[in-house]
């Protein structure tokens, strides 16, 4: 997964490849994409801030999930950024995520689509 030179020195203390800190939600939804579908979203900035930078790059950006989305909870002064696994039928989402409890760890969860952004590769 995450490369180890990242997940494995401490949080905050890197730059990635996409200009973003080691360990943080963006960092790790910037690599998963650039893994999954080959995009690359350096300099995208905050969570809070992807679905701006995607719809000027020309991206769908709506509240409708889909497996391999990044979904947006626009929240507190970052928000959050966390990569779509899968949809479940019955509506919630399993996504994979950092830095979800301020801690820089790595987590999956099963979470509500509701109130989400969801940006489209």
């Amino acid at each position: 997964g995450y490369p180890g030179v990242w997940c494995n020195a401490p949080m905050d203390s890197i730059v990635d490849n996409w200009l973003m800190y080691n360990r943080e939600c963006v960092s790790y939804t910037a690599w998963k994409v650039n893994m999954t579908h080959n995009y690359n979203a350096t300099g995208w900035g905050n969570a809070n801030m992807w679905p701006g930078s995607a719809r000027s790059a020309g991206l769908s950006v709506d509240s409708s999930p889909r497996a391999g989305d990044v979904a947006i909870w626009n929240v507190g002064y970052y928000g959050h950024a966390m990569y779509v696994e899968s949809v479940n039928g019955d509506g919630p989402i399993n996504i994979s995520q950092y830095n979800a409890d301020w801690s820089g760890t790595f987590s999956y969860a099963t979470v509500s689509a509701s109130g989400l952004e969801f940006i489209h590769f």
